[in-house]
């Protein structure tokens, strides 16, 4: 449901508040009309890795966790640019099985950060026929500061 969940502080889902939920889709396969979700980091900064959280409230069909995506993009854009900056591929993913991934990235100074997939995951046990992206939250690693030589 809400971009707001994906960073709420929140590290796990609970029934009722799945975390981030996108529309549906009737196959994993979204290629031809990618799913996108964008977080606004608020000023350009440096980043180092994004933590996705999966959806951890219910199972996924068959078993493993619901909706994390199989085939998707990490990408960057600064504040006032207009293109995007690929910062990550990352192309069939293992279930995660509820536990959270981190993903290094190559880009710099970002200001957004997007998450775009191709194909999704498995489908929730309580929708069986309904293909969703599903986090229970992004999280954002910045670079540490490089400390400055000290004078006598």
């Amino acid at each position: 449901m809400g971009r707001n969940r994906l960073t709420d502080g929140r590290l796990t889902s609970v029934t009722g508040a799945k975390g981030y939920t996108s529309t549906d889709f009737s196959s994993a396969d979204v290629s031809t009309n990618p799913m996108w979700v964008e977080i606004d980091l608020g000023a350009d900064t440096d980043l180092d890795a994004a933590h996705l959280f999966p959806r951890t409230d219910t199972p996924a069909e068959g078993g493993g966790t619901a909706g994390f995506p199989v085939d998707f993009t990490l990408q960057t854009r600064t504040d006032g640019g207009t293109t995007y900056t690929t910062a990550r591929t990352v192309t069939g993913e293992p279930n995660p099985n509820g536990a959270a991934q981190t993903y290094t990235l190559t880009s710099a100074n970002v200001h957004y950060l997007r998450l775009t997939a191709t194909k999704l995951g498995k489908s929730a046990a309580d929708e069986a026929t309904r293909y969703r992206l599903q986090l229970a939250e992004i999280r954002v690693v910045w670079q540490r500061p490089r400390a400055e030589p000290r004078t006598a």
